[in-house]
């Protein structure tokens, strides 16, 4: 009767986590504002505007060449003259136009591309916090189920050499910790491997260290707003960078087609010869003879081909996505719907007040408290992956309609 009341005290340990710190938006806005990627991020954007500001100018500076010169004269005596040339190279078939609309186009790429980076890192931050979440959860209940499986060991031993438990329980409750014990390291290991993730998502510079993350509830019957392809299509950066891209691969294709056509360079030669002034006006021009750049055209206007292709397929991966997103973000939320039907009827709610009336009254023996120890465990952490899921998937759905500011408004506070 001892040892009953002893494995009762015991399955009243066994208790659900409880956790608080850190929040979701906590960690999303600590991400957004210290990830190393997004600072990379600023230095891309100044980069493309300094090449912006280059391509914007024109393409060729005035020239001045001064050439001075003494001569002597067949008659005797000598001459001291001099050349000066003023020269300029003149643009022609719009390449400077061209130059600065490739520039322009990736300029706005790089700054979408930006913001496409701001959204992941938040969603990493998000997926990398529920991780970190269910892990310490799963890491507290096996630690739980190994120091209640130890105890009982321990207590059957002890009523082995007493006369009051065989061989077979004590086995069996070996058996039972043995099993218990490998889960909690296996436990530990994937707990260690989301810490490690939640500070690469977050961009800490160290290792955090006894983080307590705060999850709220989800909002099963949350939806986002009609038609969500077109919001993914309207809203996602990535895919108004990648139409950019296309621009600015037009652009070179057009600097690319108007390369062909050779520029000038105008040149006003002023200076003095034998003592007479000269004057003289001449225009340069190279002949595309034996390069006659159409090989470069080619390769820009395949290189914009290829572009206008890549994102064509990449908006139909996108609708693709969103179908997928929607549909097991529907199916995650009639699993958290039914989940918290389940366990909000009567017959659930006092599993452990039942084992401790049961055990009590005789009507389980070693073996099925084993069970039932193991159950209430495995049903905890099962029950916590199905909320996880349902976590996974509005986190998704979120990231491919490109607004992750969903995952905090489809949220119970």
């Amino acid at each position: 009767m001892r040892t009953r009341y002893l494995m009762t005290g015991m399955l009243l340990c066994i208790h659900p986590f409880y956790a608080n710190g850190v929040t979701l938006k906590a960690t999303m806005d600590a991400a957004v504002e210290q990830h190393p990627m997004l600072k990379i991020s600023k230095m891309q954007i100044d980069g493309a505007q300094g090449e912006l500001k280059e391509q914007s100018s024109y393409a060729y500076n005035p020239e001045l060449s001064v050439e001075p010169q003494r001569r002597r004269l067949n008659g005797g005596g000598s001459s001291n003259d001099y050349y000066v040339t003023l020269s300029q190279g003149i643009e022609l078939g719009g390449k400077q136009k061209y130059r600065e609309q490739s520039a322009q186009a990736a300029l706005e790429a790089v700054k979408l591309e930006s913001d496409a980076k701001y959204q992941q890192v938040s969603l990493n931050a998000a997926k990398a916090f529920v991780g970190l979440y269910f892990s310490k959860r799963e890491l507290a209940w096996r630690n739980q189920q190994t120091g209640t499986l130890l105890q009982l060991h321990k207590a059957l031993s002890r009523q082995m050499e007493l006369g009051e438990a065989n061989q077979l329980d004590v086995n069996l409750s070996q058996a039972s910790l043995t099993q218990a014990i490998n889960a909690e390291a296996q436990a530990k290991q994937m707990h260690a491997m989301n810490v490690s993730r939640y500070v690469m998502a977050v961009g800490a510079g160290s290792e955090i260290k006894e983080i307590q993350p705060e999850l709220p509830k989800l909002l099963v019957g949350w939806q986002p707003l009609a038609n969500p392809v077109e919001i993914a299509m309207n809203s996602r950066p990535d895919i108004t960078a990648r139409r950019q891209r296309l621009a600015q691969h037009s652009a070179q294709a057009d600097l690319a087609k108007a390369q062909r056509i050779p520029d000038v360079t105008i040149g006003l030669t002023a200076g003095r010869e034998s003592g007479d002034k000269l004057y003289s006006l001449g225009i340069s021009m190279p002949i595309p003879l034996f390069n006659s750049h159409d090989g470069a055209y080619r390769a820009a206007l395949s290189q914009a081909s290829a572009q206008q292709t890549e994102l064509e397929w990449f908006e139909q991966r996108v609708k693709l996505e969103v179908q997928e997103a929607l549909y097991n973000h529907a199916t995650a939320m009639n699993a958290l719907l039914a989940l918290n039907e389940v366990e909000s009827s009567p017959s659930s709610t006092n599993k452990i007040d039942l084992a401790k009336a049961a055990f009590d009254a005789g009507e389980l023996n070693i073996e099925e408290l084993v069970l039932h120890i193991n159950q209430i465990l495995e049903s905890r952490i099962n029950s916590a992956a199905t909320v996880k899921q349902g976590w996974l998937a509005r986190i998704h759905l979120a990231e491919v309609l490109g607004h992750p500011e969903y995952i905090l408004q489809g949220i119970q506070e």
